[in-house]
């Protein structure tokens, strides 16, 4: 029989008896025996009943904290209390449930109310072991920190972020930033003048820095007082820079292999500003600067020119007597012959890029290459400000690249 059922039997049982003795039918006080057998009976039913509702109230608590993804407990059924003067016999409460079972004795007599009526009592949900649990939810995982801001991206990088690796320093060079020069450019005013009356040695990989000053070609350097036989005003061994720095006179400055210069201003010349040795010019040189010709590497010298100009010659601004790949940037040339020229009719290869170039009064070509392997490529130069072409002979015109002239060299070799 279900609890449902018992609470009817119950509820009818008492309306009746409620019935009888308002009607004055009541059994007699002869009727003990039957009102005690009735009354065991009623207690036994009250017990099964307990017993079953406590049972059912356990298994649903039980099942709510090891079931289902919410793992809230249902709320028990509603438990009347006990009948009048009806004294139970205790019932063993599992030790899983939520609450234990009313004491024996304990209850005062009180009309049954109806299943309606009856107050539910409060279970306190157990706490659920979380080796049970199957379908609680996981942890997050701790996040991870953010990455630091990265200075000066509008925050502040965080006090516990490492430090950026240290970026290393460039590389030392001797070229500043490099501009196309203006037509008609001034060279600024030197910061002091010296004379010079023997070449300076300017040794392989240092850089020799004029610091401005105008360096100014003595009696020293005559050399017999004619233009061939004048000697330079600064050697370099391969390997050598020179900046920052004006000269007048001599023979300019002449290269043993590779250098830079960057710059460096001839403001007049009676034959060449810069030379780049041969193999005679070597032998000669070399030995000026107190080396060993045999000591100087062989193949094409890798020459860079920038921010420099050479201006007031009737010749040559560089002398090619040797293969050369040469860089010109940023240049300036004024009132001069050519800028540059190999040595007639000797096969040697110049391979040149300009860029970036003002050019203006010039006597003859801009270049003038006789070896078919000789190459140029011009880009962003211009002579007296595009009105005259920019002119060059050479031992194979197809391979002079931005000229706006080209002619067939009158002593091709190669």
């Amino acid at each position: 029989m279900s609890p449902i059922d018992l609470l009817s039997s119950f509820s009818a049982w008492n309306t009746h008896r409620k019935a009888q003795v308002q009607s004055g039918n009541s059994p007699s006080s002869a009727s003990g025996t039957d009102s005690q057998t009735l009354q065991k009976a009623i207690e036994s039913l009250l017990k099964g009943f307990l017993e079953k509702l406590i049972k059912d109230l356990s298994g649903q608590q039980g099942s709510g904290s090891s079931g289902g993804s919410g793992g809230g407990s249902p709320s028990p059924s509603p438990a009347p209390s006990p009948a009048p003067s009806v004294s139970p016999s205790p019932a063993a409460a599992p030790s899983s449930g939520p609450s234990p079972a009313p004491s024996p004795g304990a209850a005062t007599p009180a009309p049954a109310p109806t299943p309606t009526q009856a107050p539910a009592p409060t279970a306190a949900a157990p706490t659920p072991d979380p080796s049970t649990i199957t379908n609680a939810p996981k942890p997050s995982p701790t996040p991870a920190p953010p990455p630091p801001t990265e200075v000066g991206s509008g925050g502040k990088a965080p006090a516990t972020a490492p430090s950026a690796a240290p970026t290393p320093a460039p590389s030392p060079s001797t070229n500043s930033a490099v501009t196309k020069p203006p037509a008609n450019m001034k060279v600024a005013e030197p910061t002091g003048v010296e004379e010079v009356n023997k070449p300076i040695i300017v040794k392989a990989g240092t850089t020799y820095d004029g610091q401005g000053k105008l360096f100014n070609a003595g009696a020293g350097l005559n050399g017999g007082g004619t233009a061939e036989t004048q000697l330079p005003m600064f050697i370099l061994e391969p390997g050598a820079s020179i900046k920052n720095l004006q000269f007048k006179g001599g023979d300019g400055i002449h290269l043993l292999g590779d250098a830079k210069l960057d710059n460096v201003h001839g403001l007049q010349t009676g034959d060449d500003f810069v030379t780049v040795d041969g193999a005679e010019n070597k032998a000669v040189d070399a030995q000026r600067a107190g080396i060993s010709a045999k000591d100087l590497p062989s193949g094409p010298a890798q020459v860079e020119i920038t921010n420099s100009s050479f201006q007031n010659s009737h010749d040559k601004a560089i002398q090619i007597n040797g293969d050369v790949n040469l860089k010109l940037q940023g240049i300036y040339a004024d009132n001069i012959g050519q800028l540059a020229v190999t040595r007639g009719g000797y096969p040697i290869t110049a391979n040149v890029d300009i860029s970036d170039s003002t050019l203006q009064n010039l006597k003859a070509f801009t270049f003038r290459f006789d070896s078919k392997h000789s190459t140029v490529n011009i880009s962003n130069t211009d002579v007296d400000g595009g009105k005259t072409p920019v002119n060059v002979m050479a031992g194979d015109p197809s391979k002079m690249h931005g000229a706006g002239s080209v002619r067939q060299s009158v002593q091709t070799v190669g």
